[in-house]
């Protein structure tokens, strides 16, 4: 500082040599009148602050936030000011030294001179006000607010009563008990007739919100669609734009209801019996379905030979339906198809004659041209013909 230039470099004129740190900064500098005078007696301007809790320190405290060892132009206060070393009668008598900086609105008149009720000597701004004290303390949202109360019918029915909407944790998300606005007889229109969709659904609710939504929820509506039946509405009347386009749709035509139920859309279940009795085959919406293994492939369109529409799996082969497994023909799958991908091939020279050569000259003998199909002359022991049919030409 300028005022210790001739003392810069004598420093015998503050500190005694090796007594280790002097008390010389308060032979000038007197603790009292810190803020009021200057070293010369001189009363300083109150708009230079009078920091009188200066009076409060010792006299080694001077370098907690002073230094005079950095030239002669050194900030007079060489640290930030920590309010935590302040004596305890003034640490939280922020008033004393802050009175003109005070704000002058309401809410700092009504809390008086207890700063430290919202704000923090460590970082005063970004202050947290806790308004259970003021809710505590009677204090109502429009005593403060009033000026910020938006003017839509929504909180000009409220009132002054923001609670009953808001939270003072977290105002922004404000719940609103429509409950009470029902009982006073309001229907959503009221307030929301902006909001109402004009979509052809909507339009056929009318202003009968509830019927699909609930206050407390309002997304994820459910529409009862049984109403909607009940008034003789399909569901093409609303939801022609989303029916799919595949063949079995277009042939379903407009009834929904014969595949899907409304209390659960999505896993339908087609009646396959009305396509049956409707003359079509399973291949005629199914064709791009059907498996190319050799089972299938020998089966052709005519899959309820194994299948059921009413539950497709488990498939169940009626073999005894081409040939009856008892008796001595009791035997493995193998036995008789030795062509695992082609089932419709089969061989009886496994168990009977072993000869193909000896079976054709005795069937030709009798003028059976097509051998090889035992099973057209000789079935299982069903009590069904057994015997010769000649010649298949």
């Amino acid at each position: 500082m300028s005022a210790h230039q001739d003392l810069g470099n004598k420093c015998l004129s503050c500190h005694k040599p090796f007594g280790g740190t002097s008390l010389q900064c308060v032979s000038c500098h007197k603790p009292n009148d810190i803020g009021v005078t200057n070293v010369a007696g001189q009363v300083l301007p109150k708009k230079g602050g009078q920091t009188f809790f200066h009076k409060g320190f010792d006299a080694k405290s001077c370098v907690q936030c002073h230094t005079d060892h950095k030239g002669l132009k050194p900030k007079r206060a060489a640290r930030n000011f920590m309010h935590d070393s302040l004596p305890a009668n003034i640490k939280n008598n922020c008033i004393a030294c802050h009175r003109d900086q005070k704000p002058k609105d309401n809410l700092h008149l009504q809390s008086g001179e207890v700063c430290a009720s919202c704000h923090d000597t460590r970082r005063w701004k970004n202050a947290v006000l806790d308004h259970s004290q003021l809710a505590a303390a009677g204090r109502q949202c429009i005593s403060c607010h009033r000026a910020e109360i938006p003017r839509n019918d929504l909180h000009r029915q409220a009132g002054e009563s923001c609670a009953s909407c808001h939270d003072t944790k977290d105002w922004s998300n404000a719940i609103v008990d429509h409950s009470k606005s029902f009982t006073a007889g309001k229907s959503c229109i009221s307030c929301h007739k902006k909001d109402v969709p004009v979509d052809g659904l909507h339009r056929q609710a009318g202003d009968n919100c509830a019927t699909c939504h609930d206050t407390r929820k309002w997304k994820n509506a459910v529409v009862d669609h049984s109403k909607l039946s009940a008034a003789g509405k399909s569901c093409v009347s609303c939801h022609k734009k989303d029916l799919p386009n595949d063949g079995l749709h277009r042939q379903a035509g407009d009834n929904c209801a014969s595949c899907h139920d409304t209390k659960n859309w999505k896993n339908a279940v087609v009646d396959h019996r009305k396509f049956t009795t409707a003359g079509k085959s399973c291949i005629s919406c199914h064709k791009k379905d059907v498996p190319v293994d050799g089972l299938h492939r020998q089966s052709g369109a005519n899959c309820s030979s194994c299948h059921k529409t009413t539950a497709w799996k488990p498939a169940t082969f009626d073999h005894d339906r081409y040939f009856r497994l008892d008796g001595d023909h009791r035997a493995s799958c193998v036995t008789c198809h030795t062509d695992s991908k082609n089932y419709k091939s089969y061989t009886c020279y496994n168990c009977h004659e072993h000869s193909p050569s000896r079976i054709a000259a005795e069937h030709l003998k009798e003028g059976i041209r097509n051998y090889d199909n035992c099973i057209k002359c000789h079935r299982s022991s069903s009590g069904e013909h057994e015997g010769r049919e000649g010649d298949d030409d």
